[in-house]
């Protein structure tokens, strides 16, 4: 919902404003209404609406004033001015600082919602531009990850990549939540929003890619959006093996895993005794560490370090039995420098310290 702040010192107009238009049919929540311009600004700093609807003249600050002071704390604020007709010279003055429209008293409605629409397609139009440009940058690995920037950007949801190549020249469809990174002519990349209910989307772009011969690689639909750049790697690897093999053209996707569990385990168990980095490999096959780890245990039952750790405990346990080793080289044979860490994580696992466990099975053996 694009949020609107009404401001007007005449409680009648702030009312006949707020509740003569279904402002929540057109996708509007009024977050605040305001009497006066100090009080409007305050409503500014607070919700940080999308629209500013103001009178020209009003106690504390006037509208010009509020639009200036708004604009510094909200620079892409789309601001109207309600003015008079006697004051249309000073409406004039508003559009000159920065005002985006203005409306006549008394307020024709649907002028009004005339005017409020094309500001709207403004935003929508400047948030997916700005939305595209980001994303460009942190697919390409440009930028890092920062949750504070796509809560501003981007609605919660299931997220997907495409990326095409075509040929001959093509203009793709683009329909609502569906945002070009990258658009030439014969190749793009795509950001799809609401994957998950976008299928008819999705059929509409295998049918043109068939049609057309184009060969384009979809991602796998994911919620976290610290996974962008693996899910486009993904879509590039997708397309890539499929414009190699010259296959006909479509829209193709791949549901094998992202990680090779297998090679990953064998490296586990070929690496152990030396320090075992999540990060490193989930960077080996370019995800995330928590989206590894995700994956790691869908298919282990455990996350990475459970894993990792539980091996190590086990072959730590045959060490204090079966060989001579004392407590603190068992503990660096199995990866663990620091010998005191190594006795809490063993007594955790195992319900003794590694010295009561050793004279325990020893005894028996």
């Amino acid at each position: 919902m694009m949020r609107m702040v009404i401001a007007d010192d005449e409680w009648l107009i702030r009312e006949s404003l707020r509740c003569g238009i279904n402002w929540e049919e057109k996708g509007i929540d009024v977050v605040g209404m305001a009497a006066d311009g100090l009080e409007a600004l305050e409503l500014v700093k607070k919700a940080m609406p999308h629209i500013l609807l103001t009178d020209i003249r009003m106690p504390g600050i006037d509208g010009i004033e509020l639009i200036q002071q708004a604009k510094e704390l909200a620079p892409r604020l789309k601001t109207i001015i309600i003015s008079g007709f006697g004051e249309f010279e000073y409406a004039q003055s508003a559009l000159k600082i920065g005002a985006n429209d203005y409306i006549l008293k008394p307020i024709v409605e649907d002028e009004l919602i005339q005017i409020v629409e094309r500001l709207l397609l403004d935003v929508k139009k400047e948030e997916s531009e700005q939305l595209t440009h980001y994303l460009f940058k942190v697919i390409q690995g440009e930028i890092k990850y920062d949750h504070t920037k796509f809560e501003q950007l981007l609605a919660k949801g299931e997220y997907a990549f495409i990326c095409w190549k075509s040929e001959q020249a093509v203009q793709i469809p683009v329909i609502d939540g569906v945002h070009p990174l990258l658009a030439q002519s014969c190749e793009g990349i795509i950001f799809v929003e609401e994957a998950n209910i976008k299928k008819t989307y999705f059929n509409q772009l295998h049918e043109l890619f068939t049609e057309r011969g184009i060969v384009g690689g979809c991602s796998s639909i994911s919620s976290h959006p610290e996974d962008f750049h693996h899910l486009y790697k993904q879509a590039l690897t997708i397309k890539s093996q499929h414009t190699l093999s010259e296959i006909k053209g479509g829209l193709y996707t791949e549901h094998a895993s992202p990680i090779n569990v297998e090679e990953v385990i064998q490296y586990i168990k070929d690496n152990y005794r030396e320090a075992i980095s999540l990060q490193d490999l989930a960077n080996s096959y370019y995800i995330s560490d928590s989206y590894f780890s995700r994956i790691f245990k869908q298919h282990t039952g455990k996350n990475f370090i459970e894993y990792v750790t539980d091996f190590r405990i086990t072959k730590a346990k045959d060490l204090l039995v079966y060989s001579s080793l004392k407590t603190n080289e068992v503990s660096t044979s199995v990866g663990y420098l620091d010998q005191r860490y190594f006795s809490q994580i063993f007594k955790r696992h195992t319900g003794m310290t590694p010295s009561s466990y050793k004279k325990k099975h020893r005894d028996v053996h």
